[in-house]
Formats: structure tokens, C-alpha cells, sequence
């Protein structure tokens, strides 16, 4: 009986450990309807919808709460050209949620009809995408723009203590083409202590990499980007287009990994244990 137990606890371990993948998915995201995003100024931070920009997975769902006192709607499209028809909440009441499953990869803005200051965007990815250099993204974040013409996407491989990271950040149009020659500064803070710090870059199209300066803890990162403008960079500034001197901040972390995969499987382990030993299932 014990040969058997403990080869059905090995199995059990085996697979959860196989599966871990799948639980690094994006299979559900929840945004929230900031409170008060009903008056204009929550635009300015990018929370009016919080996150204002997410990544998903195929075939994963997008679930919306309304946290503020006012009714409101997730349309997809734009205030400037209208509703595309993807997707509508229709006018939902404080309190109430709103979900959409997306079947398809792409980028979809999405604003509220009632209150058009507010806008996001969910960017749809193939599962286990990868990205322009063959690599998973291991550690990675991506914000949008307030006017969603460029996405910034920053990679990182894990924060450790006494090592230096490695960072990179691609820019994007709405479609996820390749941005052309942004201009651009970026910073990373951790635990409040700047560990980058590089001005007036210029990313002709790809990826740009950067290295930071040792770290002192295994926290993750803060980078900030600031997009300068869309241009040559021997160009005159003033003429540069797109967004000019828009900061946006994202936190690098690590994704859900083996480890949680280990530990959900050490509890498994326990309860089939436990349940050996109150009969609760028949002993083998």
C-alpha cells in the first residue's frame, strides 16, 4: 500500500510540475472602474480604467468592475472614431461587472460612451507568445500611451541581489508593428535607489537593450519611459510627431512560475496524505 500511495504522490507532484505552463497563462484579468473616473482628471494617470492597459492570451476572459458611484460602459473602439463593434458592455451600474472572452490576437482600444476621457486597451497575444528575439518573455510588462499609438513593452530577465539585469524595451504602434525612431529616456528604480538611468536614446525600430547597475535585493524593478517624440534624431525636436514628453511607469516582475506549481502540489500531497489517514478515501 505504501509503494502504491507513494507512487500516486510522486505522479501527482510530476504533473503539476509538467503543467506549470499553463498556469503562467493569462486565463482571467480584472480591471476595475476607478472610483470618481466619472469627472475628468483620472485620464491624466492612465486610471481612469485600472490597469488602463493589460496583456491577455487567447481565449481568456476580460472581466470589468465598476467601482465608482456612476454608471458607465466598455466599448470597444474610440471616442475620436466611435464604437468598432468588437465589443459593449451597454451602460452597467455601480457595483456590477462586465466580462468578454477574446478569441482573437490584436490590440482593442476601448472607451466609456458616457464619459470618453476614459480609455484602455487590452492587447490579445497567441498563447505562449514569444517575442521578436525568440525568447519567452520572462519577466515583462507592457503600458500603453494615453492616445494608444504606442505601446511600450519592457523585458527583464530576474532581479538578483549583487547582479546586474538586463533590460529591454520595444516599442509598438496600436497594431504591434515595429515603432519607428522614437526618441526616448528611460530610468529603473529599486527599493527607492536609481539603477539606470540613460537619456536621449533613440530606437530606430526593435528592440533596445540596456544594463543596469548591481542590484542590492531581489525586488523588482520600476522603469520609467519617457517618449520624447516620433523622429530622426538629427531632426529638429519641434518637429518631432506622436506623443511628446509622456512618462509611462511599469513594474517588472517575475510571472507565475514552477515554484507556486510545487507548492500547490506539496498541498495535494498533503491532502491525499490526510485523507489516507482518515479514511476518507480507501487505502489501497
Amino acid at each position: 500500500m505504501k509503494n502504491i500511495l507513494l507512487g500516486t504522490i510522486l505522479a501527482i507532484f510530476a504533473a503539476m510540475v509538467a503543467a506549470s505552463p499553463a498556469f503562467a497563462d493569462h486565463q482571467t484579468a480584472n480591471v476595475s472602474i476607478s472610483a470618481g473616473a466619472s469627472s475628468p482628471g483620472c485620464e491624466s494617470k492612465n486610471e481612469c480604467y485600472v490597469p488602463s492597459t493589460i496583456t491577455i492570451d487567447t481565449g481568456s476572459e476580460v472581466n470589468w468592475s465598476n467601482e465608482d458611484t456612476a454608471s458607465h460602459t466598455v466599448t470597444s473602439g474610440d471616442p475620436q472614431n466611435g464604437p468598432d463593434g468588437n465589443f459593449n458592455s451597454d451602460l452597467f451600474l455601480a457595483g456590477k461587472t462586465f466580462s468578454h472572452k477574446f478569441e482573437e490576437a490584436g490590440t482593442f482600444q476601448y472607451f466609456c460612451q458616457v464619459h470618453p476621457w476614459m480609455q484602455g486597451a487590452v492587447i490579445v497575444q497567441e498563447a505562449h507568445a514569444q517575442s521578436s528575439t525568440g525568447d519567452m518573455h520572462e519577466h515583462g510588462a507592457m503600458v500603453m500611451s494615453q492616445d494608444g499609438s504606442i505601446a511600450v513593452h519592457v523585458d527583464s530577465n530576474k532581479p538578483k541581489k549583487d547582479s546586474q539585469a538586463e533590460l529591454s524595451v520595444e516599442f509598438t504602434d496600436s497594431d504591434g508593428n515595429p515603432a519607428m525612431h522614437v526618441n526616448f529616456e528611460i530610468t529603473a528604480m529599486q527599493d527607492g535607489n536609481q539603477v539606470l538611468s540613460e537619456l536621449g536614446q533613440h530606437a530606430h525600430s526593435g528592440v533596445t537593450e540596456f544594463t543596469t547597475s548591481t542590484l542590492g535585493s531581489d525586488s523588482p524593478l520600476d522603469v520609467q519611459v519617457k517618449i520624447l517624440g516620433l523622429g530622426l534624431p538629427t531632426d529638429d525636436p519641434a518637429t518631432w510627431t506622436g506623443p511628446k514628453g509622456e512618462t509611462v511607469t511599469a513594474k517588472v516582475v517575475p510571472e507565475f512560475g514552477p515554484l507556486a506549481s510545487i507548492i500547490l502540489a506539496t498541498s495535494i500531497i498533503g491532502i491525499v496524505a490526510i485523507s489516507a489517514r482518515t479514511r476518507l478515501i480507501p487505502k489501497l
